[in-house]
């Protein structure tokens, strides 16, 4: 029987997940230690695809009997999808995604008990509604930030206090934490609040993910000897799979994909052991053919559009002069200074959207050379050029 899940899937059966033996032990004895008011910050990293969020969903799944977790998605706070994120903005979603779980817990409490709790912070009743059996603070003026990011952050300690008898200790697992780039000039302070609130907290632990790599700038922002977090944070980095681990993968999840060892190292080539490429490459192979190195090939030019359409749309969003800028790195990578004069323009005016590039995960610098980090854009782009004799900067 098959049972392999598509890259796009955040969640899997525990059927369907495979592997991660090492970083599931690491982050669950780190994560147990709360039980005893011991409770790390750790960060997750890893690049776009490597399953970061599979891994969180795993391990709150396998500790939500005993602790209060709590699974928060960054990229999912209003105002960041209305392009403009704000600090009100991820203390609203931090509440509402609070109160979920809360509920989902069954940890009832009652909408008087909470509102008296909101007294406490400086709310007035008027400024609490009922949502849904849910006491919900409506913010009237720009003031009101101090009040709810007070609220909202000893939320997860007060939840602990109250049902110590229940469960072990509060554990967030707080994703794709890169979109907070979007605070821009913002950011440190943010950060440096965040630290002062997470380090008087003894029985909460924060698990912050994110598609990041370890020479990430964000990454020394928080975790660094001189970031906000002092070097305090444990940072587990996810790793790509080993070749041996996708053999044995594809071998127990989809028996009907048969590779000689040609194909299977073209497989393996062309999905960098990416578990998302992985996992949608192979539901999109052929069954119960001969898969060598040039069949491999083929079905790969073939099913590129899908393997890359979360890149194509990223890449439509982009203006014409940083697709200019990819298109540059395609054949090899180039120091901004090169990149300046083969587009006819000054260095200088190059510094914003090659950090937007970088921000974004498309372009990485290493060694005064800026690379396209995603290979399969990189593929993508390639094809389209080859088939069209032009890139596709316009879509209609």
């Amino acid at each position: 029987m098959e049972d392999i899940a598509w890259g796009t899937d955040a969640e899997l059966t525990d059927e369907q997940f495979y592997n991660r033996e090492q970083e599931i032990t690491i982050l669950k004895s780190l994560l147990e230690s709360a039980s005893k008011g011991s409770s790390p910050t750790i960060m997750v990293s890893g690049i776009r695809g490597i399953g970061k969020t599979v891994l969180l969903k795993k391990i709150k799944k396998d500790l939500n009997n005993d602790y209060f977790t709590c699974y928060i998605d960054l990229s999912a706070t209003s105002s960041y999808q209305m392009g403009e994120l704000t600090e009100i903005g991820i203390m609203e979603h931090f509440y509402e995604s609070f109160m979920e779980e809360y509920k989902s817990k069954k940890f009832f409490s009652t909408f008087k008990k909470l509102s008296k709790y909101f007294k406490t912070k400086d709310f007035s009743v008027a400024d609490v509604v009922d949502a849904g059996g849910l006491p919900l603070p409506l913010l009237k003026t720009a003031d009101n930030y101090k009040k709810l990011s007070s609220f909202v952050l000893d939320l997860p300690q007060a939840i602990y206090e109250e049902h110590q008898d229940e469960i072990k200790g509060t554990i967030l697992f707080i994703d794709e934490f890169q979109v907070l780039k979007d605070l821009g000039g913002r950011l440190d302070a943010f950060l440096w609040y965040l630290r002062s609130v997470i380090q008087s907290q003894k029985n909460v632990s924060y698990v912050f993910s994110g598609s990041l790599t370890s020479s990430d700038n964000v990454i020394s922002k928080i975790a660094g000897s001189e970031g906000a977090f002092g070097g305090r944070m444990l940072n587990v980095e996810v790793h790509p799979f080993s070749r041996k681990t996708v053999k044995d993968y594809l071998k127990e999840k989809s028996p009907s994909l048969v590779f000689d060892e040609t194909g299977f190292e073209r497989f393996y080539n062309c999905t960098k052991g990416i578990p998302f490429y992985v996992n949608t490459f192979a539901k999109l192979l052929e069954r119960d053919v001969k898969l060598d190195e040039d069949k491999v090939k083929d079905e790969f030019q073939r099913t590129l559009p899908y393997l890359a359409i979360h890149l194509i749309n990223q890449w439509s969003r982009l203006t014409l002069q940083e697709q200019g800028i990819i298109t540059q790195l395609l054949d090899k990578p180039l120091r901004r200074k090169t990149i300046s004069g083969n587009m006819n323009v000054t260095s200088g005016s190059l510094s914003k959207p090659l950090n937007k590039l970088q921000d974004t995960g498309l372009v990485k610098l290493k060694e005064n050379h800026y690379t396209i980090s995603e290979p399969i854009l990189e593929a993508w782009l390639k094809k389209e050029y080859t088939e069209k004799r032009v890139y596709p900067f316009r879509s209609i």
